[in-house]
């Protein structure tokens, strides 16, 4: 039996600019094979996340 799943790649955002993060992820979550499931301006909040 064939599946046609699509792979979604999961993004996380880390930059210190609100701007480039909102831009980033907008542009990025355009894409219908990438998801953006994170967006923040500290590393250390990324990492435990």
């Amino acid at each position: 039996m064939l599946t046609n799943k699509k792979k979604v790649i999961n993004v996380m955002l880390v930059d210190d600019s609100a701007v480039v993060r909102q831009t980033l992820s907008a542009v990025l979550n355009s894409d219908p094979d990438i998801n953006v499931i994170e967006a923040c301006s500290d590393p250390f909040f990324a990492a435990k996340n």
